[in-house]
């Protein structure tokens, strides 16, 4: 599948991370390389793990430049039938659409739904987006069966209750027409929007996701394309 040439953005990642990507060791010894002065940053020997390396700076041990930015992290426009798994029996998969398999999906979004994924090798942004506490806001372009509601906008302001026992953060909607609109929501229920929508007597007909934190769908992005994210998208999503 095509992907579009972006730069990849700033990583504010700790020095002794950047090292185990490099393959350097494990945590401990990666540590212990920058205590005892192994570790040059644009030429500079840094004894704290805890620096935060860009992507323009250049690491190097005995000599050897390292690489500074060792993470992918992109930005696909999900096609519908594709399930958010690196690999299924029966299903097509988003990772099978792009060229690093070592890759994962950001948080998942249903086989049918469709729009704004976050793609990434790196494991420790789904400890800090993921977690429920977090309430990282997402926004989806919702198509419904039947007419809406004020009454509808009320309720899911209020935080509508599914499954019968499981009641939801309030989440924002704003009315485009009489079947379209945006929905905002902060958390990752199973189906929880075609849930809400259900608990309402309406019925999902299309769900596209729009937003992610900070991160905007790229409009230029065709179903199944991906991209880089920019320096300012990967800031915004693990500052």
């Amino acid at each position: 599948m095509k992907k579009t040439n972006c730069n990849r953005g700033d990583s504010i990642k700790e020095l002794y991370y950047i090292l185990m990507k490099n393959k350097l060791g494990n945590a401990k010894e990666c540590r212990t390389l920058i205590k005892h002065g192994l570790i040059k940053v644009n030429n500079t020997v840094i004894k704290d793990h805890k620096y935060l390396v860009k992507i323009n700076d250049i690491i190097t041990y005995k000599e050897i430049q390292l690489n500074a930015q060792p993470f992918s992290y992109y930005m696909m426009n999900k096609p519908a039938g594709y399930i958010c798994a690196n690999k299924d029996i029966k299903e097509k998969c988003v990772i099978d659409l792009i060229d690093n398999k070592d890759c994962y999906c950001l948080g998942r979004l249903d086989k049918d739904t469709t729009g704004l994924l976050i793609i990434t090798d790196d494991p420790t942004l789904s400890k800090k987006l993921l977690l429920p506490q977090n309430h990282v806001q997402k926004k989806y372009l919702v198509s419904t069966k039947y007419e809406l509601t004020d009454d509808l906008v009320i309720c899911f302001n209020q935080g509508i209750i599914i499954d019968r026992k499981i009641k939801c953060l309030p989440a924002d909607i704003e009315i485009i027409d009489k079947y379209h609109c945006y929905i905002t929501i902060s958390e990752g229920k199973y189906h929880q929007i075609k849930k809400m929508f259900l608990s309402c007597k309406n019925k999902v007909e299309s769900l596209k996701r729009i937003e992610f934190g900070q991160i905007k769908l790229d409009l230029t992005l065709d179903f199944g394309q991906y991209r880089s994210l920019t320096n300012e998208e990967l800031i915004s999503l693990i500052k």
